[in-house]
């Protein structure tokens, strides 16, 4: 309405009717900024899922048992979850930014009200994954990996895994081979691993099995699981065993190759093993050497003839580390028959041993009473 007098305010003019929401306030239709922030959080999930599912699915390492391939599908699964709740948080902030930044306020935005139907709907959502996530990974994959446990004693190969600064003694009990050079096993065979630390704290860890358990001192930690591929560390150094535990000065270097092969080679390579352990028992003279070195003795054998005086020449090649060499009539170390004295390396000494009798003695280091640093003393009967 015009007139004399009269001023047309738009504020005169009745407001158009909205609808009503909860409590009475109006219902915001939804805007073009809800529409942009809903549309770059679909692309980012896409574009985000694409990634998990081709690309770092592809560059992950190969698997060479089953507990990698447990491992790998509970990795890729939580990653693919976690990508479109990235993707919304970027989604929101990008559209905040963009289509709300202010340069200068002057004073605060107006209120926002609370949507019991967001609310329920957050809450619904979030509890769902949360409750699939206790489902799967959680509860299938403890029942898949114990699974890998459960496997008849009978069935296994017990494979003994010592660990010392800076390095790995690995012991077939049945076979009664030791090794200090690799790990070889048989595909398709279940492999229970015994481990033990005479040390300081340390981790067994095969990135290629995705397998990783803490080695402690006093305590024998166990591991289960069965290779199911041939390989070796020649061609992918994925296959081997890692220290994953800081350990001192050379824990980077604490690592031994593994090699998984077929079970004819396997009882091959055992067998090799132990004829090579016996052929090195051979008397060679009375003047014996033995090398100290990655806190391993070599060789794995002395042998010399009854009744004669003989010398052991240590060599301590580990700089800074004590090493002695000590003779027992068993295993257990209850019937020491000589100890050497202790001492650093660099540095070589020899020792006088009295005659021994004929029969098969032990001998080691009693400060590193590690497989490594351990080995059998053979006196045989003298030459004629």
């Amino acid at each position: 309405m015009t007139g004399e007098g009269m001023v047309e305010h738009e504020a005169d003019t009745p407001d158009t009717p909205q609808p009503q929401g909860e409590a009475g306030r109006p219902r915001t239709p939804i805007s073009r900024d809800l529409v942009l922030a809903i549309t770059l959080w679909v692309v980012l999930t896409l574009a985000g899922e694409a990634v998990v599912w081709i690309f770092i699915r592809g560059i992950m390492p190969e698997r060479y048992a089953e507990t990698a391939t447990i491992v790998d599908d509970a990795f890729l699964y939580l990653t693919a979850l976690a990508v479109p709740v990235f993707a919304f948080v970027i989604a929101a902030v990008t559209v905040s930014v963009v289509r709300f930044r202010a340069t200068e306020p002057e004073s605060d935005g107006p209120p926002i009200h609370g949507d019991r139907r967001v609310i329920g709907w957050w809450l619904g959502v979030t509890g769902a994954l949360a409750a699939s996530l206790i489902v799967f990974p959680g509860l299938a994959g403890l029942v898949q990996l114990g699974n890998q446990e459960n496997v008849p004693t009978a069935d296994l190969l017990v494979v003994r895994v010592q660990a010392a600064r800076w390095a790995w003694t690995i012991d077939y009990p049945a076979a009664s081979v030791k090794s200090g050079e690799e790990l070889v096993l048989p595909v398709d065979q279940p492999v229970r691993f015994e481990i033990s630390s005479v040390d300081i704290l340390h981790s067994f860890w095969i990135p290629a099995f995705r397998v990783k358990i803490d080695e402690v001192p006093g305590k024998t930690t166990t591991a289960t699981l069965t290779p199911d591929r041939v390989g070796s560390f020649e061609t992918d150094p994925m296959m081997r065993i890692q220290c994953a535990e800081l350990c001192g000065l050379d824990h980077a270097a604490m690592a031994m190759p593994v090699r998984v092969v077929e079970p004819a080679e396997f009882e091959a390579w055992l067998q090799g093993s132990q004829a090579g352990a016996e052929a090195a028992c051979e008397p060679e003279g009375a003047e014996l050497q033995v090398l100290a070195k990655d806190i391993e003795f070599d060789p794995k054998c002395l042998a010399a003839e009854a009744g004669t005086p003989f010398t052991i020449t240590l060599d301590n090649q580990d700089e800074g580390i004590p090493h002695n060499i000590s003779i027992s009539a068993d295993a257990e170390w209850t019937d020491a028959l000589y100890t050497s004295e202790t001492f650093n390396g660099i540095e070589t000494r020899t020792f006088d041993v009295p005659p021994l009798d004929v029969g098969t003695y032990f001998f080691r280091c009693d400060v590193h009473p590690i497989p490594a640093m351990s080995g059998a003393f053979v006196i045989a009967e003298p030459k004629t």
